[in-house]
């Protein structure tokens, strides 16, 4: 029997130091065998978690957009290699923005095509300016419905950082993969999802829209500030890439709302070879191994590398125990989200975790690292 003393003493310790709250969940083989709730949903007036809230994922939804998208590359509808002009014909025409040690600017045709695995690997040059300008006036043009499609045609107008493929740079890339959905599937991509992951997962409190009793059940938010991070209410609710009730748009690099009873049985199928508790199947077990893949080794995130992480095909993957020492193991998979939510997914154990939790600004992946030491502490203290 796993003793799991040192990881609920160590959210114990964090929670009012790093988060106001944490509600995580693990599953091994299909089954629930850790569940703990430790702090405040709602910090002020000394509301405990509540295990039904449901949380903005931010970046949690990179994972789920991914999975989908190689959904249809299983099914031949794209090869990896594919330029993406081919199914979004907006990226025909890109260009790059090239500056000279004399700090001129110039703008060039790419050496090379935009290709599908760039978007999944973020190298396609892309940025995570959502305030750029053809965005706003896509925005504008649909008098704020701005569908899926439109904005992802607005983000091919504007230059690229750098020739696709040269480097790694976090960006609207999966996004971009979110519009792919809905070409190559003629589905919308929420559609496209309840359908292939969320129904087949049982996953009842997953989506994109915010409508009023939606938000009623999101988690109370919060941020840091300043040097000593100091937690704050974030009043009101902050997700830049969810543009109200109204609007169409389906961010499938950081749009979902879900919760920790709902994304525990992705990460639980995705542990497993693909195939859900229920016995639905949503990916193959090769696919997973090359979506885990180190495609991009040298990944540099908000400033600083993910130590011991490469990144695949939209998560990152454990490789070098020998620069991190974690405990882990090698292949483990996952992501985060600016709200602190953070996904452990090892298919070697056939072991999912996920915490969610509601801060932005906090300590996800330094955080992450300590509770995946503790887990897998608590699983090998038998």
């Amino acid at each position: 029997m796993a003793d799991f003393k040192i990881l609920r003493d160590l959210l114990d310790t964090m929670v009012g130091k790093y988060y106001p709250g944490i509600d995580m969940c693990i599953y091994k083989e299909h089954k629930p065998i850790f569940r703990y709730q430790a702090g405040y949903s709602d910090m002020e007036n000394k509301i405990p978690v509540d295990p039904k809230s449901l949380y903005y994922l931010f970046s949690c939804s990179k994972p789920i957009t991914c999975t989908a998208a190689l959904q249809l590359f299983e099914k031949g509808e794209f090869l990896l290699t594919d330029p993406v002009y081919e199914y979004l014909p907006e990226f025909k025409d890109v260009t790059v923005r090239e500056v000279d040690e004399k700090g001129n600017e110039r703008f060039v045709a790419p050496k090379r095509p935009i290709i599908i695995r760039d978007l999944f690997t973020m190298t396609a040059g892309l940025d995570y300016d959502l305030g750029m300008e053809p965005i706003k006036e896509a925005i504008a043009a649909t008098n704020g419905k701005a569908p899926t499609r439109a904005l992802v045609a607005a983000i091919a107008k504007k230059p690229l950082s750098f020739h696709p493929g040269e480097k790694f740079q976090y960006s609207l890339c999966h996004d971009v993969i979110g519009g792919l959905i809905e070409v190559v599937s003629g589905k919308k991509l929420g559609e496209y999802m309840k359908e292939n992951i969320f129904d087949p997962c049982g996953m009842e409190n997953t989506g994109f829209k915010v409508t009023p009793d939606i938000k009623a059940r999101i988690a109370p938010q919060y941020y840091t500030v300043g040097e000593d991070k100091k937690i704050e209410r974030m009043e009101p609710l902050y997700n830049p890439y969810i543009f109200g009730e109204e609007s169409d748009y389906e961010s499938g690099g950081a749009g979902l709302v879900s919760c920790v009873d709902d994304y525990i049985k992705f990460a639980d199928a995705m542990a497993n070879g693909g195939v859900a508790a229920n016995g639905n199947r949503i990916l193959c077990s090769r696919t997973i191994d090359v979506m885990r893949a180190p495609f991009v080794p040298n990944t540099v995130f908000d400033g600083k590398s993910i130590e011991g992480y490469a990144y695949g095909l939209g998560v990152r993957t454990f490789q070098h125990p020998e620069i991190a020492g974690q405990l882990t193991s090698i292949g483990e998979f996952g992501w985060d989200g600016a709200a602190s939510s953070y996904v452990i997914i090892d298919p070697s154990e056939k072991l999912s975790v996920f915490a969610g939790e509601h801060i932005l600004g906090g300590y996800n992946h330094a955080g992450g690292a300590r509770f995946t030491n503790a887990v897998y502490t608590a699983l090998y203290s038998e």
